[in-house]
């Protein structure tokens, strides 16, 4: 089976050491308010591979107490591994079924076993974003809906698994230039789906790319704002997303936001990991919201000497 680029290595792959090569799949259960996901990326001039399956619910939000959580640091990338033919020293493997369009996605360890397969329910969309500091961090990076189908099973309880899922994946030096502060965030539903990356350390966030996908018809985002109307704990509750597309085509969806994960995989950097769900003119979208700053600036939340969505001058971020 010949591979597309976006299911390959980049051909035109540098020695740059931070040269990163990503991979990420969603999966849900939201009657039961579970969330998860499959992460990973190699570091093919470092050798190294890193990530895994998580799953959690509002019984344990941080990685030493969520449901599961085995997103394995320094892994040596197997002899021949691709990006999407490739099993892990941590058991998860991921196979491409038919290219850019069915993976299945496996895993078996310490009692919690995987047997998912992803498949396309629409488009790939290229995130082309707005801002040099974004294009900076990634060459080239993609999302696509789809909808996700398997068990998992955790010590023993198997849980069924059927829901819409994002995928992304992207290639390219992951350098950051500054600790940047924003939310990543999605939607899907029956024909239709929407994402978005925005950024800004108020209530107010402004939207540098995404998509939305509708009646059959893709279209990036050219403008839009999310807006947090309450918070929780350590990140939004409840938000409103609108934006315009480059068809003319506009969005205006509200959202609660769940408790998440506190997701530390990136030492410099923390997300809070939610599940979400939309509404998008009646209509329930599934999704996440992946809040996202610099480790130094969470704590700084979680000891209270920064407080969300207060101001500049009242101890505002």
């Amino acid at each position: 089976m010949d591979l597309s680029q976006v299911d390959r290595f980049c051909d035109q792959m540098t020695d740059d050491p931070y040269w990163n090569e990503s991979v990420w799949f969603s999966f849900s259960m939201p009657e039961q308010r579970i969330h998860g996901f499959i992460q990973y990326y190699f570091r093919p001039n470092m050798g190294m591979l890193n990530g895994g399956p998580v799953m959690w619910d509002a019984s344990g939000l941080c990685v030493w107490n969520c449901l599961y959580y085995n997103w394995s640091h320094l892994q040596a990338a197997p002899a021949g591994a691709e990006k999407f033919r490739m099993t892990a020293n941590n058991s998860l493997s991921v196979n491409v079924l038919e290219p850019l369009q069915r993976y299945a996605i496996g895993y078996d360890n310490e009692g919690f076993v995987l047997d998912l397969e992803w498949s396309a329910v629409g488009p790939v969309h290229e995130l082309k974003s707005t801002t040099g500091a974004q294009q900076s961090a990634q060459k080239y990076h993609m999302e696509q809906p789809g909808r996700m189908r398997g068990i998992v099973r955790r010590d023993g309880v198997e849980y069924a698994i059927d829901c819409y899922s994002m995928r992304d994946t992207s290639y390219g030096p992951r350098v950051y230039q500054s600790a940047s502060t924003g939310s990543y965030f999605w939607g899907i539903a029956d024909n239709s789906a929407f994402h978005a990356i925005a950024k800004g350390a108020g209530r107010k966030q402004d939207v540098i790319g995404g998509f939305i996908w509708r009646d059959g018809k893709l279209g990036s985002l050219v403008s839009g704002t999310r807006l947090t109307d309450a918070y929780a704990a350590h990140g939004p509750r409840q938000v409103r997303f609108n934006a315009t597309d480059q068809h003319g085509r506009h969005i205006d969806a509200t959202a609660h936001v769940d408790d998440g994960l506190i997701f530390t995989g990136y030492t410099d950097r923390t997300v809070v990991w939610s599940l979400m769900e939309w509404d998008w003119d009646g209509m329930t979208h599934w999704g996440d919201n992946q809040e996202f700053c610099s480790s130094q600036r969470f704590r700084r939340i979680v000891r209270g000497e920064y407080v969300l969505g207060a101001e500049d001058g009242e101890k505002g971020l």
